[in-house]
């Protein structure tokens, strides 16, 4: 790979997340990946917009931002419901004639398709219902959950993306020529057999695999945990290129 030219790695982030949970991926990314978080209307940076549940508006306002970083080869990291998301916006990209650069795309901590029984409905959940789901992610501040006015602010950012968590949920996506692996964390409460997350290679031409680390849903906040995962892409990455060259 020509170090001075950088892959752009797109982060997609997770339900009630923002860009902000990929914070440190820059600054732990070798010389070869550029990482850029992207950020859901409603949202972190962009609080200021209205919220959307519809996963078609999502990937063109995402594949909008994509494009304006210009010709250069490019993965696509999805998070949880940003792992789902991430179909979408591949098929933006390719209604635009814009998705010859995509060389990867990363399932991180979502269960394939054909195992999402347990996560469906989510949009469904009374207030009470989500707070007590909430408890079980450890990356979930206490300081919101114990705060009325915190919560307030919050639920209805979580339940705009549950509904965009069942959007994704109702239909199976179409099968990738895109490269494609899957990451996830050993101790996700979600995630409790291999298969759950093996079963995303019948939606890829081609399959390379997936990587369990050590954590639990947000495996990749501990920092080891984080280099690590930043090794799996780059060295799948730069396989890829070097296959391409040949």
């Amino acid at each position: 790979m020509n170090n001075t030219s950088k892959t752009h790695l797109f982060c997609v982030p997770s339900a009630g997340s923002s860009a902000s949970i990929f914070a440190a991926w820059d600054k732990v990314s070798t010389d070869s990946i550029r990482v850029i978080a992207l950020e859901y209307p409603g949202h972190g940076r962009k609080i200021q917009q209205p919220l959307s549940h519809d996963p078609d508006f999502l990937a063109a306002h995402f594949a909008t931002e994509i494009l304006a970083y210009g010709d250069v080869p490019y993965a696509l990291f999805g998070h949880s419901v940003g792992a789902s998301l991430i179909w979408h916006i591949e098929a933006k990209l390719k209604s635009l004639h814009a998705h010859h650069d995509l060389l990867l795309k990363i399932v991180s901590a979502r269960p394939a398709p054909d195992f999402q029984q347990s996560i469906r409905h989510y949009g469904q959940m009374t207030d009470a219902q989500i707070i007590q789901e909430l408890k079980l992610y450890n990356n979930f501040p206490d300081e919101i959950l114990n705060n009325a006015h915190a919560l307030n602010f919050f639920l209805p950012i979580i339940k705009n993306d549950f509904l965009l968590s069942d959007q994704m949920c109702c239909k199976a996506p179409n099968k990738s020529t895109a490269a494609l692996i899957s990451i996830y964390g050993q101790d996700d409460p979600y995630l409790d057999h291999p298969a759950v997350m093996d079963g995303w290679q019948k939606y890829s031409e081609r399959w390379l695999g997936t990587y369990r680390c050590e954590g639990d849903h947000f495996y990749f906040l501990r920092a080891d945990v984080l280099k690590q995962t930043l090794h799996i892409i780059e060295n799948n990455i730069f396989s890829i290129m070097q296959n391409t060259s040949v």
